[in-house]
């Protein structure tokens, strides 16, 4: 009698299982037993896709480019290849 009961109730969540499975494949919702997709990176107010670090709206780069400043202080732009370019910081 136990071992009906268990398999009762195997069958039953392998019915759910798989219902809950095929409604999230008909709705193109992911299933919620995949691993959990880390929260993307925010960007700080002002700053575009390419980088977290605030921007420099008083400065622009040789093209117009935007201008950042970096963690410890440095003023950085974005080449047309994408490369991160320093400019050179002035003298007091």
């Amino acid at each position: 009698m136990k071992a009906i009961k268990t398999l009762a109730l195997l069958l039953i969540a392998a019915s759910i299982t798989l219902g809950v499975n095929a409604q999230s494949a008909a709705t193109g919702a992911k299933s919620t037993t995949t691993a959990a997709t880390p929260p993307a990176k925010t960007a700080t107010p002002g700053a575009d896709a390419k980088s977290t670090d605030k921007v420099d709206p008083a400065m622009k780069g040789p093209k117009g480019e935007t201008v950042y400043t970096g963690p410890k202080g440095g003023k950085y732009y974005f080449s047309a290849a994408g490369k991160k370019t320093y400019l050179k910081q002035e003298s007091k």
